[in-house]
């Protein structure tokens, strides 16, 4: 390009002094008694070269003296751009948790742009992911003694403490960066992953609508955590004996989630409990009209007083009426006949499930009982109870994150803690084939 441009001015000193040669007229020069006479057009053509030669002077006394930091500073671009790119890779690796590729490119990076916050931060994931978490945490340790990175350290280190379950340590690194940094967002979720773990459910709700303030979390998101931690406070209540601040509270986590199902199921609990009999039977009715869940029929059964089976039957089909075509009213119905004698009525809907293919565990054992009950035939339950070693398993309150059972909803896994991760939902089934612990219509998949 240069080249290119120098030739142009040639070009065009060369087609003016062409021009002026074909002009007319005479220049004299007196300087020092010494007379100059000479073409208009020579002097014209000889002051464009002067003018030139100056330029092309002026043009290497500046490369003379900025070449060299030029050099320099085209260099360090250069160094940048390689450094860039080990950092990119760097950073892909540590995504598919290469971590021997994730250090070299990490050494790369630091040898091209030295030592930073990034470079640091790429070698302290890349210890990380090797299983060096003490290089890690010094690496961490530095990067929060610095003003300008002390973030950045300071997460690395409350995250570290937290995969650890070092909840104190977790703790004391968040007040050290909430002194210094006080604004720092996602404090509030950190705040809230604490909190949740020491059970202190108020503390929670309140780093928690901070966060959703923040928008570090989804509305629908915050407000089923929302419902899930007046659901546990509603619970804890329960356990120290106060009855009725535990209804308001269940009372709260609906209102909080309407179509969530385990508030649901809490509120009509709670209003069972505190003798708030026909309340309780409204809640589990209206929520069976939309999706019958077992354990509204076990609360259903709590309401008959009366010890005779038969009255609990017909409190059950009362109960199953609207929704009766579900597989699980039909399940409910049968396990209610059969507890009542009624032979004929269990076999009707045990034979209707089978006929739909709905049939699970709970399903050929009850037949297996039926079997026994009413006629004794052993072989014929041996019969049922093999299909149903076969059949798929009935559906429970599974964790999402690590696949643990419950038979209640709990606000924490008891497995691995996860908050609000459990589902109703057949094991060996994916969550999105399995029955949902939202009511049909409500927004799905936000306790992921």
């Amino acid at each position: 390009m240069r080249f290119f441009s120098f030739t142009l001015w040639l070009v065009f000193i060369a087609v003016v002094a062409v021009l002026l040669s074909y002009q007319p007229g005479e220049a004299q020069i007196v300087w020092h008694g010494y007379v100059i006479e000479t073409s208009a057009a020579f002097l014209a053509v000889a002051l464009l070269i002067f003018s030139f030669i100056l330029y092309i002077f002026q043009r290497i006394w500046r490369f003379l003296r900025e070449g060299p930091r030029f050099w320099r500073l085209r260099h360090e671009l250069r160094n940048i751009e390689k450094g860039q790119r080990q950092l990119t890779q760097g950073l892909v690796a540590i995504a598919a948790g290469n971590a021997a590729e994730a250090g070299r490119f990490a050494i790369n990076a630091r040898r091209y742009l030295g030592v930073s916050p990034a470079t640091q931060l790429l070698q302290a994931q890349a210890a990380q992911l090797a299983g060096d978490h003490r290089a890690a945490r010094e690496i961490y340790t530095f990067l929060a003694s610095k003003p300008d990175s002390a973030v950045l350290g300071y997460r690395g280190l409350i995250m570290a403490a937290l995969r650890e379950r070092n909840w104190d340590e977790a703790e004391r690194q968040a007040d050290k960066l909430r002194l210094i940094k006080p604004d720092t967002p996602w404090l509030n979720l950190i705040r809230f992953e604490l909190s949740i773990r020491r059970q202190n459910w108020v503390d929670a709700g309140t780093a928690l609508r901070q966060a959703e303030k923040a928008h570090l979390l989804e509305a629908p998101r915050a407000k089923l955590h929302q419902a899930a931690l007046l659901a546990a406070a509603s619970d804890l209540e329960t356990q120290q004996g106060n009855a009725d601040k535990a209804l308001q509270l269940a009372e709260q986590a609906v209102r909080q989630a309407p179509q969530w199902m385990p508030a649901r199921i809490a509120l009509a609990r709670k209003q069972l409990a505190t003798g708030h009999v026909r309340a309780g039977m409204r809640t589990v009715e209206k929520t069976w009209a939309i999706a019958p869940h077992p354990q509204l029929a076990a609360l259903y059964r709590t309401v008959v007083r009366s010890n005779n089976v038969l009255e609990v039957y017909k409190q059950i089909e009362r109960l199953t009426r609207v929704n009766n075509d579900h597989p699980i009213s039909q399940l409910v119905l049968a396990e209610s006949a059969l507890a009542a004698d009624l032979w004929g009525e269990a076999r009707r809907h045990l034979m209707a499930l089978i006929a739909k293919k709905d049939t699970t565990q709970a399903a050929y054992r009850l037949l297996a009982r039926l079997e026994r009950r009413e006629s004794g035939d052993e072989r014929a339950a041996a019969q049922w109870l093999m299909k149903a070693t076969e059949a798929p398993p009935d559906p429970r309150w599974l964790c999402t994150a690590c696949g643990g059972g419950h038979d209640e909803w709990r606000a924490p896994c008891a497995h691995c803690g996860g908050f609000n991760t459990l589902e109703w939902q057949t094991p060996g089934i994916g969550r999105y084939e399995s029955t949902t612990t939202l009511i049909p219509g409500a927004l799905e998949g936000v306790l992921t």
